[in-house]
């Protein structure tokens, strides 16, 4: 049944525990040793906690008829020392998180993954993306098409010219798979923004949910 009154609440972190607090409710602790989360809500309305625990494990929360439970999916991270940045959208029923790793010995250079699965079985798509380079506006950037295609941009270095390259590659919704951008598509593209089709995923609607900080 369609959620159509959900209140305002903050996500947020207070010593790596977890917490949720909805306006003027007191705040329940969802979890303990939490690296790294990100949310969002799904086309019912119902809100998704997607987490990285303090081993590495990827944890999914979900308010069931008010309570709210967790589903350890499986350790995914080795080292969690190294995670900058987690992000959570939700596309047709399938969820995808973007984790971006920095390397150590290099502050432009970062890994990021990218995890799709349905929670119906949490069978996981895992695609890495290496020695992505961080210029002065942004690592990356994501936009969707009309088709709920993920259209990733990032940027890499050549190490012996320094020269940066820009990269073009998109997630196909339907096969569940990359595909390196081709001229003709990448020429879309751009006619799809100028027409407004495309939407900026960084205007989502939950972006707060991870950029608040509350403390109690």
């Amino acid at each position: 049944k369609m959620n159509t009154n959900i209140k305002p609440f903050y996500i947020y972190t207070d010593r790596n525990s977890l917490y949720i607090k909805n306006i003027n409710e007191s705040a329940e602790r969802l979890a303990s040793n939490i690296y790294a989360y990100s949310a969002n809500i799904d086309k019912d309305n119902n809100i998704h906690i997607l987490a990285i625990d303090s081993i590495g494990r990827v944890i999914h929360f979900f308010n069931n008829e008010g309570i709210w439970k967790k589903k350890i999916i499986r350790k995914y991270f080795n080292s969690v020392r190294n995670i900058k940045d987690m992000r959570l959208y939700i596309l047709n029923d399938y969820f995808n998180v973007f984790v971006v790793e920095k390397y150590p010995l290099d502050d432009n250079l970062y890994k990021i993954s990218h995890l799709n699965f349905n929670i119906s079985n949490y069978n996981m798509f895992r695609h890495t993306i290496d020695k992505v380079f961080k210029d002065s506006s942004s690592i990356y950037k994501l936009n969707i098409d009309e088709l709920s295609n993920i259209i990733f941009q990032y940027k890499t270095i050549d190490i012996l010219s320094r020269n940066i390259c820009d990269n073009v590659i998109i997630f196909n919704n339907i096969s569940r798979k990359w595909i390196t951008s081709t001229p003709l598509l990448r020429s879309n593209q751009i006619s799809l923004n100028e027409k407004n089709i495309s939407s900026n995923i960084k205007s989502d609607i939950f972006e707060y949910c991870y950029s608040i900080k509350y403390k109690l």
